[in-house]
């Protein structure tokens, strides 16, 4: 049994160190806090990519061309019909959104979505490696694949937006 001169003594080895140990100050683990950002970024993006497709699919032209810096550029592989090779189409949004009527607008059904993607960010640059899976075609007469886009994304004054998109369908 502890008398009362041991507890008197034991308060006061104790009390001086529970003080001193509410005393220290915690810092944030700075590895933890530059992960939560990038976790944060990383939602910021496919946030953008998830109102990309959205748009896209609702043939929205004003708010897709809002996804995109100025100057942007959509580029794809393509052969043209009549055409006897494969060549590189790089086009500004403007001229992409301007014949657009000829394909994604050009039927009743357009619709592409992600299926999944993979994000890299370093500082205020983020590349995004999209699986998409797409629709079109008319009622009774639908076509379905899958293709990929590649996505840069620039970051200025906390504003994400599209530098350059890369796609490749049927892949």
């Amino acid at each position: 049994m502890i008398v009362k001169k041991e507890l008197i003594v034991l308060s006061a080895v104790l009390l001086p160190l529970l003080l001193t140990a509410c005393s220290i100050e915690v810092r944030p683990d700075p590895f933890e806090e530059r992960a939560a950002r990038a976790r944060a970024i990383e939602a910021g993006v496919t946030e953008r990519l998830e109102a990309y497709y959205s748009d896209f699919s609702a043939l929205n032209w004003e708010a897709y061309r809002s996804h995109f810096w100025p100057g942007a550029t959509i580029a794809t592989a393509w052969q043209p019909p009549g055409e006897e090779r494969v060549s590189a189409q790089v086009q500004t949004v403007d001229d992409f959104i301007a014949v657009a009527g000829e394909g994604p607008g050009s039927r009743e059904i357009f619709e592409e979505w992600m299926v999944s993607s993979e994000l890299k960010v370093a500082g205020n640059l983020a590349h995004a490696w999209v699986r998409y899976g797409a629709r079109f075609g008319d009622p009774g007469d639908v076509q379905e694949w899958e293709g990929i886009d590649s996505f840069s994304f620039l970051n200025v004054d906390g504003e994400w937006k599209i530098a350059s998109l890369v796609f490749a369908a049927g892949e």
